[in-house]
């Protein structure tokens, strides 16, 4: 129908309503107007109907949910409730920058076999200022094709599996190629790595945009930092390369099952962080990494 638009910005919400409002802010600076935008509230400890409300804009709904999903359910909830043919759930800490949705649909039309458009994205700390962690600078050093491209197959799913470059909120979906529920909501820090490599594995097609188009925000309160410090995502890491690795190597995809079970990105992160936390004397951190890391050293 002309002007329906084509893109919902579904962000899940649990708690920070200054990163919220940040957040509809840069969605309103889009240079593309082709969108909705759904705030899904996980019944989190600060509801956000009253700013919402202050933005006064007809094309901004909010969504309280009867139960708390968890992180992955309600980024399966926001992609239910969308009504457009792609979604991008924008995290409520985040900042997109003002040209994402231009490029994002204008991606979708040269690929429309993809069921992912994502883009790059620049790092900022909890003041919006510029950040950059050893995590990022390693994954700097993964070997991509500097220009927009399509990842398919064996050789492009090792390349993610070798480190997880993807950052989750840059992603547009496809909704009629990934599903209403296309997150596994039983894992708490991989769903989106789960999911893009799991499009790979099935035969699918993820596109690749090399602008930086999204503020990351990496902060102390977020999910990823409070996992990092106890190592249970390292944990569900391991755990899920494992998976990956005999999926793999029973389709006979030996470049990816290969790169599954090396674990080379998450293993040097076990080993830096685990040294990191000696040298600051945090010796219950670093026995927890360093055990986590020597049992998957012993295991075959």
């Amino acid at each position: 129908m002309p002007g329906t638009p084509r893109l919902t910005f579904a962000i899940p919400y649990y708690r920070g309503r200054d990163y919220l409002a940040e957040a509809i802010r840069s969605v309103l600076a889009q240079t593309e107007q082709d969108w909705r935008l759904l705030v899904v509230d996980d019944r989190g400890p600060e509801p956000a109907d009253e700013l919402v409300a202050d933005f006064d804009d007809p094309r901004i709904d909010y969504v309280r949910n009867e139960r708390n999903l968890g992180l992955a359910g309600n980024w399966n909830e926001c992609v239910r409730l969308a009504t457009t043919p792609y979604v991008t759930v924008l995290h409520g800490d985040d900042r997109l920058l003002p040209e994402y949705a231009a490029h994002v649909l204008a991606a979708a039309d040269r690929e429309p076999d993809a069921a992912v458009v994502f883009t790059d994205a620049v790092n900022i700390d909890g003041d919006g200022r510029p950040t950059r962690t050893l995590a990022d600078v390693a994954k700097g050093l993964l070997p991509r094709r500097r220009e927009d491209h399509v990842l398919s197959g064996d050789a492009d799913l090792a390349g993610l599996l070798a480190g997880n470059y993807i950052v989750c909120p840059t992603m547009c979906l496809r909704r009629d190629l990934v599903g209403e529920a296309p997150f596994d909501a039983s894992l708490r820090f991989v769903p989106d790595w789960e999911l893009t490599t799991r499009l790979l594995m099935e035969g699918g097609r993820l596109a690749a945009v090399r602008t930086p188009l999204l503020e990351y925000r990496r902060h102390g309160g977020s999910e990823t930092s409070l996992q990092t410090e106890d190592a249970s995502r390292f944990v569900e890491e391991i755990a899920f390369l494992r998976r990956r690795e005999e999926q793999l190597a029973a389709l006979g995809w030996s470049a990816s099952a290969r790169s599954a079970r090396r674990r080379t990105t998450v293993r040097g992160h076990l080993a830096v962080l685990t040294a990191l936390d000696l040298v600051r004397g945090h010796r219950a951190a670093a026995r927890a990494k360093w055990t986590v890391l020597r049992g998957d050293l012993r295991r075959r």
